[in-house]
């Protein structure tokens, strides 16, 4: 008797589990009464979350960089908030890995005297890695046996690294007053190694200070190189990974007889690590024995696998109208969204928007507008296809608005774009054996083989093994040519 052997595997697809807004409201007071609001900038992101049966509970944590003036001065004030949410999905279980994107969608701000009043709405979408377990055929006695060596996800793990990133800079004047220190964080290149994860990239620092009665905004660029402790990602793993700034501070080298330009910068961040485990599975996708078919029960399996990723920096420039009696300062809270990212055969097109707050000096004082630079880039990315869904995150590393006829706006972009696409496989989970009789076939035969046909198909309409027939019939192409005659030898 025929005897096939199963065993159980375990692998992951990458799933959408839903989308949820989530509304915050909060305080801000300061020292004097606010005359007007020039600038409110906005950076939310989810620091952990709690999965279970059917649901996932996410707290996260809001930045808020808040510029005023008090009708003679403008100021600046800070204020983290947290904020909690859920979502509901049947896709959900206690071991369930979430990734999470978070959007500003709107700020709302209410003034009276000293304390402005913030309603923040959120947009929250979530991702799941979720786990498939069947029963999958492996080998078998006595059988011929068709393998296939298919690849899939086995594993995901998501780790939150904290790291810091300090750095010596100089101001281009003489800084009196820090308003607001932004800065933005582009990884080139990563690696995993014994434990160790080593980053390097670009960081870009936006100071904003008074400088003699002035707004002034520098950009100060440098690079970086860190190592962080990845003892609990599996060695070989295939890493995304997502390095988002969560505060920054600017610590000033004051001397009492020299101009204030030095300056020491810390930004506390956060690397988002997904580690993906790649793991090929050797699976029988056929089998017959000398005197026996099989009736098999199928499954279709889906797993999710990478395609390609890129990371590169790109320039983007417009120009506006600008209106009389204005002079344009600076631009402040800067950041960008991506709205589209679609896959084509090895590139990515990716749109969005580049953000920021104008401030210009009138007769009156200093006053504010929003500005919105649409972008649409088209990206080359090795082993991307149509096929493929693809993720992209966008850092502006620099920025700058000047006079030029108008309003010129220029940034420069760093993408960095991930895809994934899902591969299906057609599984055996079971098999009925359905033996019949060889001894009522003559000793010899001859049998009309048709063109098209494989090797494997012919020997396992015969019951015997391809290298049997090949031995027989040495002629035989895989696939057949054209229609021939094979002789078999029934081994009775």
């Amino acid at each position: 008797m025929s005897n096939l052997q199963f065993q159980n595997m375990s692998l992951l697809a990458r799933r959408f589990v839903g989308k949820t807004q989530t509304a915050e409201s909060v305080r801000i007071s300061v020292k004097t009464d606010i005359a007007q609001v020039l600038s409110v900038g906005v950076e939310s992101s989810i620091n952990s979350y709690e999965a279970s049966r059917g649901e996932v509970s996410f707290y996260g944590k809001t930045n808020i960089k808040f510029l005023y003036s008090d009708g003679t001065s403008v100021l600046s004030a800070g204020y983290n908030a947290d904020f909690t949410a859920s979502m509901a999905s049947e896709l959900l279980d206690t071991d369930s890995k979430l990734t999470f994107d978070v959007v500003t969608v709107e700020t709302k701000v209410d003034t009276n005297a000293n304390t402005a009043t913030l309603t923040i709405l959120l947009e929250i979408t979530a991702y799941a890695y979720v786990s498939d377990s069947t029963p999958y055929c492996a080998d078998g006695e006595d059988v011929y046996m068709r393998r296939e060596g298919i690849e899939v996800l086995e594993g995901a793990d998501i780790i939150n690294i904290p790291l810091v990133i300090d750095e010596e800079l100089n101001a281009s004047r003489n800084i009196n007053t820090v308003l607001l220190a932004e800065s933005n964080l582009c990884v080139t290149d990563s690696t995993l190694l014994d434990g160790i994860l080593r980053l390097s990239g670009d960081a870009t620092v936006r100071l904003t200070y008074i400088s003699e009665g002035k707004i002034v905004t520098d950009t100060l660029p440098f690079s970086f190189e860190r190592e962080l402790d990845a003892a609990g990602i599996p060695e070989g793993s295939q890493i995304k990974l997502n390095l988002t700034p969560k505060n920054t501070k600017v610590r000033l080298d004051i001397s009492e007889e020299e101009v204030n330009t030095a300056l020491t910068v810390e930004i506390t961040a956060n690397a988002a690590v997904v580690a993906l485990s790649i793991g090929v599975i050797d699976i029988v996708t056929d089998a017959y024995g000398a005197g026996s078919d099989f009736e098999f029960e199928k499954r279709t399996i889906t797993t999710t696998l990478p395609c390609g990723s890129t990371v590169a920096k790109r320039r983007t420039s417009q120009s506006l109208p600008l209106e009389g009696g204005k002079t344009v300062a600076t631009a402040v809270n800067v950041g960008a969204v991506v709205t589209k990212c679609e896959s084509l055969e090895r590139r990515a097109l990716v749109e969005g928007v580049v953000y920021a707050t104008v401030l210009y000096t009138t007769e009156t004082g200093t006053e504010s507008a929003q500005l919105e630079l649409p972008f649409a880039e088209s990206f080359d990315v090795d082993y991307l296809m149509p096929q493929c869904q693809c993720h992209a995150n966008v850092v502006v590393t620099d920025f700058a608005v000047r006079e030029q006829g108008g309003l010129q706006a220029d940034a420069e972009l760093c993408v960095t774009i991930e895809s994934q696409r899902d591969v299906s496989y057609t599984v055996i989970v079971s098999a009925e054996e359905q033996p019949f009789d060889k001894t009522q076939l003559p000793a010899i035969e001859v049998c009309l083989a048709h063109k098209g046909e494989t090797l494997w198909q012919l020997a396992k309409g015969l019951h015997m093994s391809e290298d049997d027939l090949l031995a027989i019939n040495p002629e035989i192409t895989n696939p057949l040519e054209q229609d021939a005659r094979i002789v078999v030898f029934n081994k009775i």
